[in-house]
């Protein structure tokens, strides 16, 4: 009877220890602060840099790793972004109308930069690029634009998030 006890108390003990678990982003339970610097557009793109740090911000919050504060002088760490370098090219011609194009794709880079508060660089000046296609509605209509930029500030916000989670801790 006696091992029988001790083997119910052994799993019973693996059991609550088990329940226990936290995640290996938490130093000894202490969550880590970060401040999002307001995303600076050097492009033409309209907007991007509004959606970008919307974006980045609802990733950050959404996958939980880090918590936003809005005052730097509280952050443990500080995250940088800049875009550059947006194209917009033609992709698709209209096989009736051999002057205005179909469709274009945009390609737009951010510049990340995460670091501790005191100045120490994580991640300096790594490159994230992404791209999106828009199509014209009818060949006099303009293509609209604002989807494929909210498209490309997803995408980006995604990986500017996992970017900065996946650092090597």
């Amino acid at each position: 009877m006696s091992k029988i006890f001790c083997l119910k108390s052994f799993f019973f003990l693996l059991v609550l220890n088990g329940c226990n678990y936290k995640s290996s982003d938490s130093k000894f339970g202490v969550s880590r602060e970060i401040y999002v610097e307001v995303v600076q557009n050097d492009t033409l793109a309209p907007q991007i840099g509004a959606f970008l740090s919307k974006k980045i911000r609802d990733q950050i919050i959404r996958r939980g790793h880090f918590e936003i504060v809005s005052d730097i002088n509280d952050s443990e760490f500080l995250l940088t972004v800049s875009l550059s370098d947006y194209k917009k090219d033609t992709e698709i011609y209209n096989p009736q109308d051999t002057i205005l194009a179909a469709g274009f794709r945009m390609n737009v880079h951010a510049i990340v930069s995460f670091s501790k508060r005191d100045g120490e660089v994580l991640i300096k000046d790594t490159t994230v690029t992404e791209n999106a296609s828009v199509l014209r509605d009818e060949s006099f209509s303009v293509p609209s634009d604002r989807q494929a930029l909210l498209s490309l500030s997803e995408s980006l916000g995604q990986q500017i998030s996992q970017l900065i989670e996946n650092y090597r801790w």
